[in-house]
């Protein structure tokens, strides 16, 4: 009993503090997803230390969690025929995305005196985006209908299946065996046909037996099935090489062309308002701010997270037809994915442990600052009309 006792004081920890820390962030015009990070950070091992380390286990499922239900109920929003649309653009972002990022990284890195290995990971870690914190933004702001976050949410599921492909290299010349094209090969295979499956066989399916869901006696029968399609497809995409939120999204995409689209959507608001915020605290609470007691520690970390936010920019503004700005940012924010990225380099043996603080750091400082000045801009380009950020008139107003 004091065990389940002291497991629930640390959901309650968590939970209470994603409260005051999304309160605090929105009322100071911030989106509440800055606040629940910072406050992730302010109870973890580097801040009050509130949270058992015994505790992390709980906590990784129930934020893995948080964002697999966060990207579903985005795709339940978003059907497939709006992605089509700006499938070509959204792949010139994801592409110049993933190219520039790499090439700052790698050269940061390999120029400061890192070998190749750990210049490679550093290199990944700079190309990674974390789909969840920009979906949680436009989701927050209620844009997830407009062109921008069509091409925003597209080119981050491209990039997942490149910087599957990207990692995939990097991990075998750290593990000494040299690049493995074979594994390249089906890694690509098995993302692009899951993808392919999802689209043609999943959609017809959804649209011929939209009405099964509903066979079953209970009368939550539909959104009983939808979360465990939803957690079986993400599943599916991590066991084939792909960021389980990406499953998510997919199915979500699938069951927005079923009549059962609006009710789903719906009960997920009330279950994301509770599990959705575990996903931002943890992600907060894997910076270790002991770290940076120096002043060159410091200025590395703000010259890694200048070059990563520009790398993103560049990808989003020379790749996106229109809303460059708002694109480019939206691709900004690291998260989690950095995180993991990092994780692995260090479980390698690969990245020093000052490299390992320095690429953690900037993933969660890339998504402080991205989610704040891409709710900005896209507030302005909502009450002025402009076509980005910076006003340059390109492109067309939608």
């Amino acid at each position: 009993m004091e065990h389940a006792s002291g497991g629930l004081l640390t959901l309650f920890i968590v939970f209470f503090a994603s409260i005051v820390g999304g309160e605090v962030s929105m009322r100071l015009r911030m989106p509440a997803v800055v606040g629940q990070i910072l406050a992730g950070v302010a109870i973890g091992a580097s801040g009050l230390n509130w949270v058992p380390t015994d505790s992390m286990p709980v906590l990784n499922v129930l934020s893995e969690l948080g964002a697999v239900f966060l990207l579903f109920a985005v795709g339940i929003e978003t059907p497939f025929e709006k992605i089509g649309q700006v499938g070509a653009e959204a792949f010139r972002v994801a592409l110049l995305g993933v190219l520039i990022p790499f090439v700052l990284g790698f050269g940061w890195a390999f120029w400061g005196g890192s070998k190749a290995p750990e210049a490679a990971f550093v290199a990944s870690a700079f190309v990674a985006t974390s789909a969840g914190i920009t979906a949680k933004v436009l989701s927050e702001l209620g844009v997830l209908d407009k062109r921008f976050a069509q091409v925003i949410l597209g080119a981050a599921v491209i990039d997942d299946v490149l910087a599957m492909l990207i990692l995939t290299v990097v991990s075998s010349l750290a593990k000494g065996s040299g690049v493995d094209l074979w594994s390249i090969f089906l890694v690509l295979v098995q993302a692009i046909g899951f993808i392919f499956v999802l689209m043609t066989l999943g959609r017809k399916a959804a649209k011929r037996g939209g009405k099964l869901l509903g066979k079953p006696m209970s009368p939550l029968s539909p959104w009983s099935l939808s979360i465990a399609m939803c957690i079986g497809v993400a599943v599916l995409a991590s066991y084939l090489g792909l960021a389980a939120i990406i499953g998510a999204f997919l199915i979500g995409m699938i069951l927005a062309e079923t009549e059962y689209q609006e009710w789903i959507h719906e009960k997920l608001v009330d279950l994301n308002e509770f599990i959705v915020p575990f996903f931002f605290v943890v992600v907060g609470m894997s910076v270790d701010i002991r770290a940076f007691g120096s002043f060159s520690m410091v200025g590395t970390l703000l010259l890694i997270t200048l070059l990563a936010t520009l790398g993103k920019l560049a990808g989003g503004w020379l790749g996106a037809k229109e809303d460059r700005a708002i694109i480019g940012i939206g691709m900004v924010p690291r998260g989690e994915v950095g995180v993991i990225v990092a994780s692995l380099g260090k479980a390698f043996g690969v990245l020093s442990a000052a490299t390992y603080s320095l690429l953690v750091a900037m993933s969660l400082l890339t998504s402080v600052i991205a989610a704040p000045v891409l709710a900005s801009l896209i507030s302005k380009r909502t009450t002025s009309g402009q076509v980005d950020g910076f006003g340059d008139g390109s492109g067309e107003q939608t």
